[in-house]
């Protein structure tokens, strides 16, 4: 799409269908050699509505670091009253960005959103860009404790550099609901159970609800190694 087009529609303002096959039409010219795609999406960051924008920074996120001009502007979307747009710019900015950069301290300030979704792209941003830094974990400890099934599955699923979240986990397997317990069990089976874990399990292979008692023993199984795990 020419570049004059594409501006027009930006000013336009269009409903997010439009605003989402403009961002795809963009990424599709930058790679047959026509006009960057970054410059009129940091336009749309800056002047379209929350929808538009919300679509600029996803093209964003898709173009990864080739994206990096537009880092400044992303940045400034993190004050946008609207959480989406701040989501949004959160996620773009873990795929463009390389590790060390500068943003970081940006998407730490992010972890103290009072948006969840947010915080939650914050933290996961920055496990993506510094996982030893560990900024990340107090917001993915609270997110599990407070039952949320796809982080306690995204956190088993980083294996034994997940290790912090062994406490939190072994708690989870006394939650009152048994598909949380079922998910901790699962979790602690993937990332590797140490002593207070393993007793942890040991006690839910008595839990009440049978998918509960089979992913504990699973773990615990797995941990020692055996084949039918």
């Amino acid at each position: 799409m020419p570049a004059n087009q594409t501006m027009a529609a930006v000013r336009r303002k269009q409903p997010v269908a439009s605003l989402l096959a403009l961002a795809l039409s963009i990424m599709a010219a930058s790679g047959c050699g026509e006009t960057d795609p970054v410059p009129e999406l940091i336009v749309q960051l800056r002047e379209a509505k929350n929808d538009g924008r919300i679509a600029a920074a996803d093209a964003l996120r898709e173009l990864g670091p080739a994206a990096s001009a537009a880092v400044p502007a992303l940045s400034d979307c993190l004050q946008r009253p609207h959480p989406g747009v701040r989501q949004a710019a959160v996620r773009a900015l873990g795929e463009i960005a390389a590790p060390g950069d500068p943003v970081q301290s940006t998407l730490a300030v992010a972890l103290e959103d009072p948006e969840l979704s947010v915080r939650m792209a914050a933290a996961w941003s920055l496990h993506k860009l510094d996982p030893s830094g560990r900024l990340y974990v107090p917001v993915l400890i609270d997110a599990m404790r407070a039952g949320e099934g796809g982080t306690i599955v995204a956190v088993g699923k980083l294996g034994p550099q997940a290790e912090w979240a062994r406490p939190t986990l072994s708690g989870l397997l006394r939650n009152r609901r048994p598909g949380v317990r079922r998910l901790a069990a699962e979790a602690l089976a993937r990332i590797g159970p140490d002593e207070d874990a393993r007793a942890a399990l040991q006690r839910a292979t008595q839990d009440p609800d049978d998918r509960v008692r089979a992913a504990a023993t699973a773990a615990l199984a797995a941990a020692d190694g055996s084949p039918d795990a």
